[in-house]
């Protein structure tokens, strides 16, 4: 299954992809490669944030994964091909899974659960898909 290149490349040229809410606090935002957990307090005058910034190939990862998370598997080969490959980088396995490993810890610094980006062996990757949704520029 080949994707969405295209739709990372769009992500870049076009801006419209403004970002991702992952589990209803933790927003990812693509131009600057941060990821920011809110929370409100127990007092209505009391919010508090975490913020965790991605590398470049961390954020490709991260947006290749959100885009097509919708898929069952979202396959290693492609994975490389959009994250590094198209980007004049060169790609391997241990690079994907040092990547994704380093992604998976911020992740879980930021609040999300251990099992958000889940190994599929010998395949790919699979997003918790359950809550999250694309944010727009209109």
């Amino acid at each position: 299954m080949k994707y969405n290149s295209e739709v990372i490349n769009h992500v870049y040229m076009d801006n419209r992809l403004y970002g991702f809410l992952l589990n209803d606090n933790v927003l990812f935002n693509i131009a600057t490669r941060r990821l920011v957990h809110y929370a409100d307090e127990i007092s209505e005058h009391n919010m508090s944030f975490k913020t965790v910034s991605l590398s470049e190939t961390q954020s490709r990862l991260l947006t290749c994964l959100l885009t097509n998370r919708s898929s069952a598997v979202i396959y290693k080969d492609d994975i490389l091909t959009s994250v590094w490959d198209e980007f004049s980088l060169s790609s391997s396995n241990q690079r994907l899974w040092q990547t994704v490993n380093e992604l998976r810890r911020k992740l879980s610094f930021i609040g999300l659960p251990d099992d958000f980006i889940t190994n599929v062996h010998g395949m790919g990757y699979t997003v918790n898909n359950s809550k999250v949704g694309s944010l727009h520029i209109t």
